[in-house]
This record gives C-alpha cells, structure tokens and sequence, in this order.
C-alpha cells in the first residue's frame, strides 16, 4: 500500500542528485521569477513582505533582502550553508523554524533555493516587488519632484503679481472675492511689525499717508527690509524652529555660554540676505563644508549644541548620546524637511514611508560628531558647574549606531552605516572610505538643497507665508508627511518654491513678493458671507488679524515709551524681577541670583532676554511663548485673563506707561489735542476719529481734576500716565492689524 509513495520519494532524490528540477530543467537554470518568488510569496510574504518586514527583514526587493534584518545578514550571496535564511527553513526547532506556521517548505524546495544562492541569488531588478514606502512617497504632494506650475489664466484689475492669480482662483471656486484693500495707516502698522518687530514711527506714518508715489509702499518694504531690525525679527521665527534656548533645562538648568552667538550669527544671516541654501549648510555641516572659515562655522553648527540637556543621564553616558542625538535627528528633519522622523525611532513610521533605517541612518551621520564642553573638555556635567561652552568635534573613532528595537538601547540589533532617507531621491546609504566620518554632516548639507530634494524649499515658503500671513498654506509646517495638512493652494506653494530656488534662494526676495501682493494688501476687516463661508480664511478672502508675540509686546511697550535700547548683538540681558516672580525659579544650591544675574541693561529688545529652559521670563508667559524643548514650528495664539491682568499690574508695564506719559509731557507740554493725537500715534500708530479724540480728552480732564482735588502736586502728570496704562491695556495695542 505505500510502495506508490515510497517510489514518488526516490524519484524526487534520484532525479535532484541528477541535478534535474522536478520540470525535468536542470538545476543551474533555475529562476528566480519562476522558481524563487513563488516560494517566498506563498511561505514567507505574510511576514515578510512587501508590507510588512518583521524582524527588519523583508524579500520583497533584493536591496532589502540583501540588507538582512535586526540581527544582521540573512541571505549571503553564494553561500547557502551560511546563510541564516536557509538555517532557519531547514531548522527542526520550533521557536527557529521558518515559516513558524503553516506548511513547511519541502527538501526539494529547501535545496532549490541554497542553489539558487549558491549561483549568487541572480535577481532581476524588474523582478522586485512594488515598494510601498515609494508607492506611498509617489502618491503624496510633498514627495512628488517640484515642477514649476502655469500661472491661472485670471483676468482682473485686483491682480497684481502671480500670487493674486493663483489666490483669486481659488476664492472663485468658493464664491468668494477679495477684501478691499487695507487703510495706508493700517497697512504700515502691519508690514512694519511683520519685517521688523517694531511700531513705526510718528513721522514715518505721516510720511507715507501723505506721500503720493505710486512706489511709496515699495520703498517702504526697501527700508524695512534693509534695517537691522529685520535680522532681530526673523531670527526669532527660526530660533523657535530650532528649539532655541540659553541653557539646557532640568534640575542644573546648566547655563550654554556659547548660544547667543549662534542667536547673534541667525540675525547677521538674516540681515545679509544670505542665500537660504548657504545659509541651511552651514548650520548642518559648515565646519566640514568651509574649514577655513573655521571660527564662523563654529558658532552656525552650534544648533546641535543647543538642545536639552538632562543631567541626571551623565551617570549612563551612552544614554545621553542616545538622547542627544535623538534631538538632533529630530530637529533636523522637523526644521528642513518638515517630517517627524522622529516617530521612525522605536518602529517604521506609521503613516510616512520612513523607516527605522532611514531613522538610524541619521543618527549614524551625527554620530560621526560629539558635543562637548570647552571649558572642562569633558562632555558631561561636574558637579557645581552653573556654565558650559558646548561645541561641535568630530568623534574619533565615530560612535558606531546599531538599530535598536522599539528604540530600546538595550535592545540593539544591526549595524546601521550613515544614509539619507531611502524613499527620497537621492536617499541611500553616505560614501564609505578614509575619512568619511569627516564628510558625513557635509553629505547630509548638500543633499538637503540639491535640486532633486522635493521638500526644501516647499518646507522654507510655507512657514515664510505662515509668519507673513498667520498660516501657513500647508497648516502643519513641521509635517508635510501624509497626515499633515494638505496645502490650501498647492500650485501656489510649488511656484513659490520654484521662485525661490530660481531667485538663489533670497530669503529677502520671498518677502517682497508677498507683501506687494494685493492679498497681502486686503483688509483685516471682511464682509459677513466671507466670515460665513470661509471662517479660518483658508482661501484668503481678506487679511487675517494678529496678535503680536510675547516678545512684539514688550517691544511695543518700549517703542511707545520712547525707551527702547536698540543695541544689537552680545550676551543675553536679565530683567530685574520682583521677589514673588523670583519664587518660580527652582536652583540645586538655592542661589537665584546666579541663575538671574539683573544686568544693568533693562530695555533692549526682547530677543536678547535671558532665555532659560527652566524658568520662562514670567512677563513672557502670559502672551503664549514658544516650547523651547523641541521644534516649534507654530505658536498657540490664546486670549485669556492672565495677558489683562499683566499688562494691567505688572511692573513693566507700569513703568513704561510712565516713561510714555513723560514722552508726551515732554513732545507736546500741556495742549491735550496735541497730547492725544500724538498718542494714538505711538499706541497705534494711527490718528484717532473725533470720538476717540473726545473721548480721551475728557478722561484725562477728568482724571486730572480728582487727583487734583485729591491734593495731588502733579495733577496733569498723574492723569496721563493712568491715560497711556488705559492705551496699554487696550486689543489694538497687542494687534498688529
């Protein structure tokens, strides 16, 4: 009875120790489209796959299959008997047999895939499966190569620069149509604030209202974009991106003496109009790229200096590095690219074709460098350190990065060799050779403004027209991956970003186009089917309104009192505190006044305030500052009781409304018309209507009589400092429109 089977057996051996297949085709031909995949999709794909790669290991196209998983190689071209792949199909152990489930693979099969790769695992390119991470890179719009689109065929008086075309196409298609265009006063207030931080002044209002040149808002746009104060302005928007801060956080809060100058090395960028590009290189790998440019390199690349620093890890040091560099992956990728690599650390990205390899692979490039202290040439906190100058070196040897799994260090798998992002053109592994770890960052720089990189420059427009216009055109400028959102007008975002890469990358250039858009021009104030229709104005149908920042405030403040220090550069200044402020600050020694040295400088503007990650300025906190812990690409914008309440009671604010009040004394002696006007200039930098005018007046008449009444000896001086505190405390004393 089993003869007939015993015969099928020997036939099968007799005919693979002929060197025949079961076809009846020799062994040496065998196939890997028709002999190989078949098996691998029948017994291996559900594991290990084109969508899914457990263990890191994946058949589905040769590079990935040549890569090996976790735990290293596992098909080695020409040597089946090493290889772990054909250990594991052939293993009769259950926790190491391969497929673990389900119909194994039969002898015949077994040496028919060790022949195949013992002849080298020949493997067609065209016989890879479909990748997913590319399918999915080449579906979305951040992915996708950045082709310049054709300008709408719009037709209206309205526009006035290729921006218009595309946004009026859009308010068509949602029934809308633009705003009237801003008041002169309005929009002078608004532009100076956006380029500069500041108010403008009294007679720079009544130079532009009464100007009438046609190029009068041009030249306007010139001079402020050729001020130093742009520098200030803008840098702030990009020291937020890249998580900046004085001093390193937790417990010791360890004071970084080397910050400002990179804060100081943003503005001069900035104001020199330095190509974006250029300007993107040097803080990734200037000291790589420009060695003879040594010490200026030195303060650009100190970015990767500049992140937290928790001590308590000092006592497991390979930790620290671990956190450390996870920082810098992160706040790299979020900051140029605008993807959270990040979330590939611990697994493949959920959403966004990133894997854990691609994660690691970065890692590996700024594994090649260490942050150290100057001071103590250690890279670790001494106890009792308050101060540390941290720099950027070149390890030697470079630390070797393994994959680790669910990010666990403990848990380390793989080699990973330093690589760009595989699923983005141009991605893959860095050059390998002599002093390679010396070129590493200098790879990464290059590859992130090389014309093949599609999300540079879509990256770089989007957040210029989020602090232009309140929003960006894409809403989530840190992730343009598939679960950010979509662009409101997407062939817009790639024109500019074509533009931008065309004009070399000015930064200045940008600017000019969107300010002397006639979108930029419209009015803050919209009729009511826009406010019904296009609530969040995502397509623009008027001018959004906008609160200034924690740090546009206290310029404000200081501009209107006349008291603003406008020195640039140098080390960060302290504002003086009262005692209850100074009880939020935590110190290891309880010595506060080392941690908040007061300098004799109080009135500068407020980029150059101490900025500590432990203790925020407290006047700050009231008016929503950026979390200085990671990448903060959009800052919440909030209206609540606590920014009355400090613009009301505290301190600073008192003292500035008296200097405000002086100023007025001062400039206009006692003619109240002339006192008001010239405040409302200085608050709001326009002329009052006839009932505010009246208004005012009467307040400050009225004040002056009680306190004179009172016995007051300096009546009039009293009633206008409670006048310009009222000014203070009003909203369009915090709008910029």
């Amino acid at each position: 009875m089993e003869s007939p089977r015993w015969l099928s057996m020997a036939a099968v051996a007799m005919a693979t120790l002929c060197g025949l297949r079961l076809t009846g085709q020799p062994a040496s031909e065998v196939d890997f489209v028709r002999d190989i995949r078949p098996l691998f999709q029948t017994h291996c794909y559900s594991c290990h796959g084109p969508d899914k790669d457990k263990g890191g290991f994946s058949l589905a196209t040769r590079p990935r299959a040549m890569e090996g998983g976790d735990t290293g190689p596992v098909l080695l071209s020409g040597n089946s008997a090493a290889s772990p792949l054909v250990q594991r199909i052939n293993s009769s152990l259950d926790d190491q047999r391969m497929p673990p489930k389900g119909e194994r693979l039969s002898p015949a099969q077994i040496r028919l895939i060790q022949t195949w790769i013992d002849r080298g695992a020949p493997w067609p390119d065209q016989a890879d499966e479909p990748d997913p991470q590319k399918q999915k890179a080449a579906d979305h719009w951040s992915f996708r190569a950045l082709r310049k689109p054709q300008l709408p065929q719009e037709s209206n008086s309205w526009i006035t620069s290729p921006i218009d075309a595309f946004v009026l196409q859009k308010l068509r298609n949602a029934g809308l149509k633009p705003t009237g265009p801003a008041t002169k006063e309005a929009l002078l207030r608004r532009v100076s604030f956006d380029l500069t931080g500041l108010p403008p002044s009294p007679d720079q209002i009544e130079s532009f209202t009464r100007s009438r040149n046609p190029h009068a808002f041009e030249q306007v746009v010139d001079r402020l974009l050729s001020s130093p104060a742009y520098g200030e302005r803008w840098a702030r928007h990009w020291l937020d991106v890249v998580r900046y801060a004085d001093s390193g956080g937790y417990e010791t809060d360890i004071f970084y003496e080397q910050a400002w100058r990179y804060r100081d090395y943003v503005v001069r960028s900035l104001n020199d109009d330095k190509p974006y590009d250029r300007f993107l290189m040097e803080q990734v790998g200037g000291d790589e790229l420009w060695p003879e440019q040594a010490e200026a390199m030195h303060d650009a690349v100190a970015v990767w200096t500049l992140g937290e620093w928790p001590n308590a890890l000092d006592a497991y040091p390979e930790m620290l590095e671990y956190v450390r560099r996870t920082d810098q992956v992160s706040t790299l990728s979020e900051m140029a690219l605008g993807l959270t690599v990040g979330c590939a650390n611990c697994h493949d990205h959920k959403y966004d074709p990133i894997t854990q390899r691609d994660y690691f692979g970065l890692e590996a490039i700024f594994a090649a460098s260490e942050t150290w202290n100057r001071n103590t040439r250690s890279k670790a906190w001494g106890q009792g350190e308050r101060t540390a100058h941290r720099a950027v070196r070149h390890a030697n040897p470079p630390l070797p990065i393994r994959l680790l799994k669910r990010g666990n260090l403990h848990q380390p798998a793989r080699l990973i060799g330093p690589a760009l992002p595989g699923f983005l053109p141009g991605g893959g592994p860095l050059e390998t050779g002599t002093g390679e770890n010396t070129r590493r960052r200098a790879r990464l720089a290059r590859w992130l403004v090389s014309p093949e990189n599609p999300l540079t420059a879509r990256v770089m427009v989007n957040r210029l027209w989020q602090w232009h216009f309140g929003q960006a055109l894409a809403t989530t400028p840190n992730d343009l991956g598939t679960q950010g959102s979509p662009p409101s007008h997407p062939e817009l975002l790639d024109w500019l970003a074509s533009e931008f890469m065309e004009s070399g990358w000015s930064l200045k250039r940008v600017h000019r186009q969107l300010i002397l858009s006639a979108t930029y021009q419209q009015s803050a104030v919209r009729d009511a089917q826009s406010l019904a229709l296009d609530s969040e104005n995502r397509w623009l149908s008027g001018f959004s309104r906008r609160q200034l920042e924690a740090e546009e405030v206290w310029d404000q403040l200081h501009a209107a009192a006349g008291s603003l220090d406008q020195r640039q550069f140098g080390k960060p200044f302290v504002p003086r505190l009262t005692e209850g402020e100074l009880k939020g600050m935590y110190d290891l020694e309880n010595k506060r006044e080392l941690k908040w040295p007061v300098t004799a400088e109080q009135d500068r503007r407020a980029l150059y305030i101490l900025n500590r990650r432990s203790f925020r300025f407290p006047f700050f906190e009231a008016f929503d500052p950026p979390n200085t812990a990671v990448s903060c690409p959009v800052r919440q914008t909030t209206t609540v009781p606590a920014q009355a309440l400090t613009l009301l009671n505290n301190g600073i604010v008192v003292q500035q409304s008296q200097a405000m009040a002086a100023r007025l004394e001062h400039d206009e002696g006692r003619d109240l018309e002339s006192i008001v006007k010239r405040a409302w200039l200085l608050a709001y930098n326009r002329t009052p209507t006839r009932t505010e005018e009246r208004m005012a007046q009467e307040f400050i008449t009225a004040a002056q009589a009680a306190h004179a009444s009172a016995g007051a000896a300096a009546a009039q001086s009293i009633a206008l400092r409670e006048f310009c505190l009222a000014l203070m405390n009003t909203t369009e004393f915090i709008y910029s429109n």
